[in-house]
């Protein structure tokens, strides 16, 4: 259980680092510096290796890569419902 919430949470702060650091990112003013990129690579690294405890490595591989391409395609949605708080 504590391998799979730590394997989520170094997902979720990776993809989210790999993603401000892009310029096409709308969540912060201006993007992070590029070794937040390396940064989010490593905890990704760091996620497959909890998955690999967990998991046979056929399933480890694909939950790791579900997971964040799922989360690359939901991190962006954060802007929308920011923009929406704003507007009330």
């Amino acid at each position: 259980m504590m391998f799979q919430l730590m394997a989520l949470v170094l997902s979720f702060i990776g993809t989210a680092l790999i993603y401000l650091t892009r310029k096409h990112q709308r969540v912060l003013r201006q993007p992070l510096p590029t070794p937040a990129a390396l940064m989010g690579w490593s905890l990704l690294l760091a996620a497959l290796l909890s998955w690999l405890q967990l998991l046979t490595t056929t399933a480890a591989i694909f939950t790791w890569l579900f997971t964040a391409i799922s989360l690359c395609a939901c991190i962006p949605f954060i802007t929308l419902i920011r923009k929406k708080e704003r507007s009330s």
